[in-house]
């Protein structure tokens, strides 16, 4: 079994645009994928999307966690020296007792420390990844280190009805579909420009619709902290709190997938304000002194 080992530290171009175009595509190359989660080695969607790619003609290996790290965001293990546990637990499918993040990290130093692999996929999570929750997400957290490494990923995630995926086939589907198609169009061999990510939601309900959408700015679900004193005399429970009014981002991924259509959001690693931003703060702060 393993010991879970506290884990601190915490454009786009047309041809994104599915359906295909009329006009026929060469078949797509055979890339060699690192499939990860935030929900653990076995988890079923995670499954069948290596399953439809590798019948797709990709070679897939999966790292991922050893058991769930939703919500975990960026977090990976830093403290140096320390161990941490993995294992290869059938042909091509990795376990590691961490986060994503250091899955990825894990995969792309020790897995495929001979070549890297060509592309990273995050996903399907179970459960949509938009707006603001993609600062917290897990899935979104592995994309976020292929990234910072260089090398190109997707976060694919799938929208709830209740406790229920009606559409989990369908995006597992959605997604190799977007990965042959970035194989098939890449330029000068690159499937993304350099440290780019696809954030891509799913729909419990689709529409038929593929939207470039921006990344909304509110959360779709936030935490409500309930007095339990009949837990203990100081304790709290959460309880979720979900968003009714409209994000405030025209084109908001949020929006878009409530209405029925997947959305698919370009992401970079780059965190830095804007030039006028900084020039504004610059103004503000330049007779400080250390």
């Amino acid at each position: 079994m393993f010991r879970r080992i506290l884990l601190l530290v915490p454009v786009l171009l047309s041809v994104l645009v599915l359906p295909a175009p009329a006009q026929a595509q060469p078949p797509p190359s055979s890339l060699r994928i690192l499939l990860t989660n935030d929900d653990g080695y076995q988890a079923p969607f995670t499954l069948h999307l290596r399953q439809a790619l590798i019948a797709a003609g990709h070679d897939v290996t999966i790292v991922a966690p050893a058991g769930d790290s939703s919500g975990v965001g960026t977090s990976i293990n830093i403290r140096f020296g320390t161990t941490v546990e993995a294992a290869e637990m059938s042909p091509g499918v990795w376990a590691i007792a961490g986060t994503p993040a250091d899955a990825v990290s894990f995969g792309v130093g020790k897995v495929f420390a001979a070549d890297p692999p060509d592309l990273v996929v995050s996903g399907p999570n179970q459960g949509e990844n938009v707006a603001a929750a993609v600062n917290h997400s897990g899935t979104v957290g592995a994309a976020v280190t292929a990234m910072e490494v260089g090398i190109p990923a997707l976060a694919l995630s799938t929208a709830r009805q209740g406790s229920a995926f009606p559409s989990a086939a369908q995006a597992v589907a959605f997604g190799v579909k977007l990965v042959d198609r970035l194989a098939a169009t890449a330029q000068n061999g690159r499937l993304l420009p350099a440290r780019t990510a696809l954030n891509v939601n799913y729909p419990a309900a689709p529409t038929g619709d593929v939207r470039i959408a921006r990344l909304g700015r509110m959360l779709p679900v936030t935490v409500d902290y309930l007095p339990a004193t009949e837990a203990c005399a100081r304790c709290y429970r959460l309880q979720p709190s979900f968003a009714t009014t409209p994000d405030p981002v025209a084109d908001a991924d949020r929006t878009h997938l409530a209405a029925g259509a997947v959305t698919i959001t370009p992401l970079t690693d780059n965190w830095e304000a804007r030039p006028a931003i900084a020039a504004r703060l610059g103004a503000r702060l330049d007779d400080l002194t250390p």
